[in-house]
């Protein structure tokens, strides 16, 4: 499986197991289709610069689609894990470094 392999700092239950690391896969264009960019470009008044706003809930759907859990797990990340997951998942995008984890084999 292609992706990023992610050791979680807090175990969560996923599907009735404990699970210390999940894998986000890497999205394809079903997935960009299904559910959008993890990002909305936010224009200046002045038309010269924009700004980008993360849409979580976006980032959310991508976490519980690549890893194959339920929201309800990614619900219990811990803020940190969470925050390491939406690196990876903007990563993706070209938005994120994209290497905090480890490519799983």
């Amino acid at each position: 499986m292609s992706g990023t392999t992610i050791k979680l700092s807090k175990p969560i239950t996923a599907h009735g197991d404990e699970v210390s690391e999940i894998t986000l896969r890497d999205p394809g264009t079903k997935d960009v289709i299904e559910l959008g960019v993890p990002t909305l470009i936010i224009p200046s008044d002045d038309g010269k610069s924009a700004g980008v706003e993360i849409r979580q809930k976006v980032v959310a759907r991508y976490i519980m689609k690549l890893a194959a859990i339920p929201l309800s797990s990614v619900e219990s990340l811990s803020m940190n894990d969470f925050s390491r997951c939406t690196a990876i998942v903007m990563g993706f995008f070209g938005q994120g470094d994209g290497e905090e984890e480890t490519p799983a084999s």
